[in-house]
């Protein structure tokens, strides 16, 4: 019965009924003290060779550091594997990647400054790529005039309402191409599902009320996520729970467990 056990559980290590099998019949007709021997080998045999391709993967760790993956041609990867000091890797790797002699090649950090909407006035309507906001004195402006009244002459200024969420996002010289990813990331450095560290530069645009339910293509109804839980996020209020979904109440992304919706 020892034997029996034993063959059994290198059976169920192969992939394939037939193939399963096969492998019990030979083990049982192989001399018990041969069994363990046999079936390894056959199992080494039987294993498919893992293919690799080139990737680059970024993990992120909770006290700040990072771990990247990079596979590549593998006479170029051991050139740069030797270039690297091993008694400070992650600091000799980054300056001959980024070169410290080069700062332009590195991300440039600029302040951002955030204004509460409602601490100035009321949001009235969207015109083109601005709003316009009824201030607490009647006059309805620009959310660029707001900006120029309130804040510092340079930097990225979100304006972000308590209800809402971010609003807007002004700089004085405009670059609208990447305004609602810039917002998304004041908002969420990293993904927004819970525990996810995948930073915001390499997440995806989400709706929180889907497209195909009617809902817009505006910073409220958008949050960054990133691919797998862009995914699993239950997009369909409808369907059945399995994951949650990510919704946004009194201006702040939450997380609503399945049983919620």
């Amino acid at each position: 019965m020892s034997t029996l056990r034993q063959i059994e559980s290198f059976a169920r290590r192969v992939q394939g009924r037939l193939a399963a099998w096969n492998l019990r019949v030979e083990l049982c007709a192989t001399p018990s003290e041969h069994v363990t021997a046999v079936a390894r080998r056959r199992l080494r045999e039987m294993r498919v060779p893992r293919t690799y391709c080139e990737r680059a993967l970024l993990r992120q760790h909770p006290n700040g550091l990072a771990t990247l993956t990079v596979t590549g041609n593998g006479l170029d990867m051991a050139d740069a594997f030797r270039t690297i000091d091993h008694k400070r890797p992650g600091t000799s790797f980054i300056a001959r990647m980024l070169g410290d002699a080069a700062p332009a090649g590195r991300t440039r950090v600029t302040t951002m400054a955030v204004l509460q909407l409602e601490d100035y006035g009321k949001l009235v309507r969207r015109e083109g790529d601005d709003v316009m906001i009824r201030t607490t004195s009647g006059t309805v402006i620009t959310g660029a005039q707001l900006v120029e009244r309130a804040c510092a002459n340079e930097g990225l200024i979100t304006v972000i309402s308590r209800a809402l969420g971010p609003v807007d996002l002004y700089r004085f010289e405009r670059f609208a191409s990447v305004k609602q990813r810039t917002m998304l990331a004041a908002e969420h450095p990293t993904c927004a599902w819970p525990g996810c560290n995948t930073p915001a530069e390499r997440g995806q645009f989400h709706h929180l009320t889907p497209w195909s339910h009617g809902g817009e293509t505006n910073v409220a109804n958008l949050v960054t996520l990133c691919n797998y839980h862009n995914g699993v996020n239950e997009d369909d209020p409808n369907a059945p729970p399995q994951r949650g979904r990510l919704a946004r109440e009194g201006g702040i992304i939450v997380w609503q467990p399945p049983h919620t919706h």
